[in-house]
C-alpha cells in the first residue's frame, strides 16, 4: 500500500490580493491541480501569523513558479480573494494532500 508522500514546505509570504498567492521558502514540487492544506496560520498561535481564514482548509492550487502558487476554492473552483483577510505576518506550513492511493494487496 502506498501512503501519503511527505511534501510539507514552510510559507514565507501570502498576498492580500484577488489572486491569493502563496510563496514557499524552498521549491514546493507541487503541480497545478494538486490540493494543499495550509496550517499554523491561526490567530491562536503564540505569535499571530495572519491570513486566519486560510488556516486548516483544503485548497486547489495553480502553480505560478517553483516557490509560488495561487489558491482556488476546492468546490467552486473560483480563485481565492484574500484582499480583506488579516495580513500575513510570518510562519505557517503548506502540506500536500495526497488524493490518489494505490493498494497492492496479497
Amino acid at each position: 500500500m502506498s501512503g501519503q508522500t511527505a511534501a510539507r514546505v514552510d510559507i514565507s509570504n501570502i498576498t492580500n490580493a484577488n489572486l491569493c498567492e502563496i510563496t514557499t521558502t524552498t521549491d514546493h514540487g507541487y503541480s497545478t491541480g494538486d490540493f494543499v492544506r495550509l496550517t499554523d496560520l491561526n490567530g491562536a498561535m503564540p505569535i499571530p501569523r495572519g491570513e486566519d481564514p486560510l488556516n486548516n482548509y483544503r485548497w486547489k492550487i495553480i502553480v505560478t513558479g517553483d516557490t509560488t502558487f495561487t489558491l482556488k476554492h476546492p468546490v467552486t473552483d473560483l480563485p481565492v480573494d484574500s484582499t480583506n483577510f488579516p495580513p500575513y505576518v510570518e510562519g505557517g506550513f503548506c502540506n500536500l494532500i495526497q488524493t490518489n492511493f494505490t493498494y497492492e494487496g496479497n
